[in-house]
């Protein structure tokens, strides 16, 4: 790595004030948002019965390595538009209770956004598993 490019690193990384501590402050606040997710949300349980019931699948069926990685993968973006979901509905909530239109159509499209990953996880293991689960008749 040539000098330069490392001095710019260094100083990009005092710019932002990147230390050991500020890293592990970010991470903690992420764990928080998840932590007030799973205390506030519902489906939490949904997800979490869903993740059993695909790694049980997993391992009957037992399915490749590709198909662990779509698995995790998709677990993964569920989660993340959950948390997007959710913060966009504190966010509306913390602008005011009463109907607004506005509010209505951002609530709605995130939990659009939701359904879309859902439906496409569905498909995803349709994809996978249905023709494991055919071969056995």
């Amino acid at each position: 790595m040539s000098t330069e490019l490392k001095n710019k690193i260094e100083e990009d990384i005092k710019k932002r004030n990147l230390t050991p501590s500020s890293v592990l402050q970010t991470i903690k606040n992420s764990l928080n948002g998840i932590k007030c997710y799973a205390k506030d949300g519902k489906s939490i349980l949904l997800y979490l019965f869903g993740v059993i019931v695909e790694i049980i699948m997993g391992i009957i069926y037992n399915i490749n390595g590709l198909e662990w990685i779509l698995i995790v993968c998709i677990l993964g973006i569920i989660l993340s538009i959950e948390l997007i979901n959710t913060a966009i509905e504190a966010t509306c909530d913390a602008i005011g209770k009463e109907y607004n239109n506005l509010i209505k159509i951002a609530k709605d499209c995130g939990s659009g956004a939701t359904f879309i990953v859902f439906l496409v996880a569905i498909i995803l293991n349709l994809i996978i598993f249905l023709p494991k689960i055919v071969a056995l008749f």
